[in-house]
């Protein structure tokens, strides 16, 4: 597979811009692993190496005197382009929204061999994810993500055979454990299933005696919650991610960034009608990444001549700033579209507001070409 993807890159890439590169690996290197990350775990070194041709073909230089550099950080770049970054796979985390499919079956009891094998072989009368690992170097691979499955679904009770009475979320939305703390305390087993509770014959066979009096009003509140649950002996538990509906690795995928906070802005640019260049380019403008005199000057790279400004003649350093926003010249370009930028915001902000100020729909359109054309 390492071998498949070094081959896809090609020197035609050379000559390709950015938003060229970028198409080339969501399109033609990354999906290339994904048949293997469906099946298996893949190995640390094997996703460093793909992930090391990756930016190899997004940053590459456009010569071989001309060997580029990364201009972001990777974590970003893989980050889904309403977030801020370019929407490039991360591979370690789409493996495992894909191998929690396997997952995501195997609690639910599908009618499948394997399920029913592992199921007979292994689990009778254990709870899985509380039991020792067993089984071949693949199951113990798919079981160890029940951490993150766990995390992003619940439990519907059948018989609770698969469901730790204490550790799971399977009653009301919570932890068991975590609503009565002091009654957890006294558990003889913090692995027990909800099976095994409810098949329990006296109380000395789950807790060790006696109570003390808060864990004894606890027990008290647990029991009453227990009398009205529904509980069906012959049923099966129905595992269902925390969005509803069934388990995918897409929506998995999208919900691992769920809290991360980005400026609208992000979204509005990449669903504009522009050329793809040109919305890369704006992109790199919001990153600060831009490879102006001053940011050439950083990296410690060669610039021709001084690092200011050759566009007026104030003498100021070719910032992203001053560049499309305080450079006379760049201001006298705006003023031809009627665009009056409020530098006391910050440039996110300034898009934002200066795009509410005019309301037209082909507004952002034009500002991005007019920036790429300064």
């Amino acid at each position: 597979m390492m071998d498949r993807v070094e081959r896809r890159l090609s020197a035609c890439s050379t000559w390709l811009s950015h938003s060229g590169r970028l198409e080339m690996v969501n399109s033609a290197i990354t999906p290339i692993t994904t048949y293997a990350m469906s099946t298996i775990k893949l190995p640390q070194g094997v996703i460093e190496n793909i992930d090391r041709a990756r930016k190899q073909c997004l940053w590459r230089g456009n010569s071989e005197k001309k060997k580029g550099g990364n201009l972001v950080a990777w974590e970003t770049v893989m980050l889904s382009k309403e977030k801020g970054g370019l929407g490039i796979i991360n591979l370690r985390l789409q493996n495992d929204a894909l191998l929690m499919k396997h997952l995501s079956k195997f609690y639910n009891r599908a009618d499948l061999p394997w399920v029913r094998m592992v199921w007979t072989r292994y689990y009778t009368n254990r709870v899985p994810h509380a039991a020792r690992e067993v089984g071949s170097f693949w199951w113990k691979d798919i079981l160890r993500l029940n951490l993150l499955f766990r995390g992003i679904a619940k439990c519907t009770i059948g018989n609770g055979q698969s469901v730790c009475f204490w550790g799971d979320i399977w009653m009301n939305d919570q932890i068991i454990a975590t609503k009565y703390p002091r009654l957890a305390s006294f558990a003889k087993s913090e692995e027990i299933s909800v099976y095994a509770v409810m098949q329990a014959e006296d109380l000395d066979s789950l807790f060790m005696l006696p109570f003390s009096n808060e864990a004894y009003a606890e027990f008290v509140s647990l029991q009453e919650e227990l009398q009205i649950m529904e509980y069906d002996e012959e049923g099966v538990d129905n595992w269902s991610p925390i969005w509803g509906d069934k388990y995918s690795s897409k929506r998995f995928y999208s919900y691992a960034f769920k809290e991360l906070d980005a400026h609208p802005i992000f979204k509005i640019i990449w669903k504009r009608k522009c050329s793809p260049r040109v919305k890369f380019f704006a992109w790199l403008i919001l990153v600060d990444r831009l490879n102006t005199k001053d940011m050439l000057q950083r990296r410690h790279l060669n610039i021709q001549g001084t690092p200011i400004c050759v566009m007026c003649a104030a003498g100021s350093l070719e910032t992203i700033e001053h560049l499309f926003f305080e450079c006379s010249f760049a201001q006298y370009c705006w003023s031809k579209l009627e665009i009056n930028w409020d530098l006391s915001l910050n440039p996110l902000d300034r898009f934002i507001q200066a795009r509410s100020a005019h309301q037209l729909p082909f507004f952002t359109e034009a500002m991005l070409i007019a920036a790429w054309e300064l």
